[in-house]
């Protein structure tokens, strides 16, 4: 993918955001600056990868455009009709939407494993942050969703859960099973 110029400038924002004492503040603003004009923002955008398979079809495609030790900066393309596993980061997310609408469903952690929370849906040119705590999965409202994951940490270097999508069984996280446990909506 040829990284277009306002992702490439994001990316270079945010890697010096992520070195400031409120990272995060710093994050939200770059990001919902980012979203505010979500037709120009999808205009700039290159074609949906669509090529990540899973046995319910087609997920979309994830693109990491930046990873260090301070951030993880990842383009998410996220198809209708597929509702993805709840999983944890370990570490801050901020969401900015940039077309459609996503999902978001939460969990809160109980004595007993994980139990649903109130979700909501994440509209373009809306951003969402998600606490270290944060366990989540995303979906699409009703057509393709298209946004810009930023997390504050090295998001392929934390040893992170998913929970099976029926029994909510919290198990090591793994590409494999993410797509296995990826469910028709």
């Amino acid at each position: 993918m040829k990284t277009p110029q306002v992702l490439t400038d994001f990316v270079a924002a945010c890697r010096l955001a992520a070195k400031e004492p409120d990272a995060r503040s710093a994050i939200v603003e770059l990001m919902r600056s980012l979203v505010m004009d979500t037709d120009s923002l999808s205009a700039a955008m290159p074609a949906m990868d669509t090529h990540d398979s899973s046995p319910v079809g087609t997920l979309g495609g994830d693109v990491t455009l930046f990873e260090d030790d301070s951030v993880t900066i990842v383009l998410v393309d996220t198809l209708p009709h597929v509702l993805q596993p709840p999983h944890d980061h370990l570490m801050t997310a901020i969401i900015g939407m940039f077309e459609g609408c996503e999902q978001q469903r939460f969990w809160s952690r109980t004595a007993d494993g994980i139990a649903p929370a109130a979700g909501r849906d994440l509209l373009a040119g809306e951003v969402l942050v998600i606490g270290t705590d944060g366990i989540h999965a995303i979906g699409t409202c009703d057509d393709i969703a298209r946004g810009i994951h930023v997390y504050l940490g090295s998001l392929s270097n934390v040893a992170r859960s998913i929970f099976h999508p029926e029994t909510l069984e919290e198990q090591p996280l793994s590409m494999a099973l993410y797509n296995d446990y990826c469910r028709a909506a």
